[in-house]
């Protein structure tokens, strides 16, 4: 729930995000942590599995999170492969939310239920859920939607709030009623993100066989604009759903504040602009250089866009206020 100390830190957040647009002196207010690559299972439209770095230690993702505070750092989400394949996860959390960040964790929900102590401490979970069981199992693993069904339960029973993350691809594309229907019974919110084609995943002609058509899918976006606007249980806002009905990057531009803003850190301390392209190249260490120089160093780059999830960050950091608000909503309801 909203309080005075949230309203006063989301404020002076706010304040210093526009003086690092007037003054260039950008800071990392999210980070996206991945804590491993490995992951059990093995999703048609991902292939982060085969990433191959040696993992920080506990001592040194501790020290990492220091390290970020120290920087502006207010936001911190866990990623991976599958984070609670670590061991030392719950450890990590706990010391994330002494730092008083705001903790986020990805989940293919298989093990949620196991380790539902670990996790407690946790702001938001989101959790992968695909559609029904025939196209979850058929997209993911066989066994893996009733594993999703019983975390989402787990998680809700913890107290923790609750998101699912749909890839949209042309299998589930009837799937969008189902998935709403089971957010209003559980009173959980719902994230979506078409499937693309990019550097985690496993490329043409995997990918390109599991694409919509187009027209179908912006039907789907369609309706889950009319879903949004009428106050269904949609994280998104307005803005990110008309962002992504239109599959053409080079029409549907935006500002990235990837390497400005946010950033992502890989599972041995590599520091690169944002997810999706952190195996493009040799990126700078933050235990070798300290995460202020390595966040320094990531500089200039260019991509050819992407439509995941931190596209949502990019209108915030534009401080597009509908944008904003929606945020706040979702982030601290």
């Amino acid at each position: 729930m909203m309080n005075i100390k949230h309203i006063i830190n989301d404020f002076a957040s706010l304040m210093r995000i526009i003086a690092a647009k007037i003054t260039g002196n950008y800071f990392p207010f999210s980070v996206t942590l991945i804590i491993t690559h490995q992951c059990n299972y093995r999703c048609h439209y991902c292939d982060v599995f085969n990433g191959q770095e040696k993992e920080m230690t506990t001592g040194e993702i501790v020290l990492l999170i220091d390290d970020l505070v120290s920087l502006g750092c207010k936001r911190l989400s866990l990623n991976g492969g599958e984070p609670l394949l670590r061991e030392d996860l719950g450890e990590i959390i706990s010391h994330a939310r002494n730092r008083d960040l705001f903790v986020t964790l990805f989940t293919n929900g298989s093990l949620v239920s196991r380790h539902i102590e670990k996790i407690k401490d946790l702001d938001v979970i989101l959790i992968s859920l695909d559609g029904p069981r025939d196209i979850h199992d058929g997209q993911r693993a066989p066994g893996s939607f009733d594993q999703v069904m019983e975390g989402i339960e787990s998680a809700k029973e913890a107290g923790l709030t609750v998101w699912t993350n749909t890839v949209i691809t042309k299998h589930n594309l009837d799937s969008l009623d189902f998935i709403l229907n089971t957010a209003r019974k559980l009173k959980i919110h719902t994230c979506w993100q078409p499937v693309f084609n990019y550097i985690h995943s496993p490329g043409d002609p995997k990918i390109g066989d599991l694409l919509a058509d187009e027209q179908k899918y912006k039907t789907v976006i369609d309706r889950l604009i009319r879903e949004k606007k009428g106050d269904g249980p949609i994280v998104h806002s307005i803005d990110y759903l008309r962002y992504i009905r239109n599959p053409d990057w080079n029409k549907n531009k935006r500002t990235c504040w990837a390497g400005k803003f946010y950033f992502a850190i890989t599972p041995s301390g590599r520091a690169a602009p944002c997810y999706p392209i952190y195996r493009e190249k040799s990126w700078p260490n933050c235990i070798e250089l300290g995460c202020k120089k390595a966040f320094k160093r990531v500089g200039d780059f260019s991509c050819d866009g992407c439509y995941c999830l931190t596209v949502e960050n990019d209108f915030i950091f534009d401080l597009h206020i509908k944008n904003m608000l929606n945020s706040w909503k979702e982030l601290r309801a």
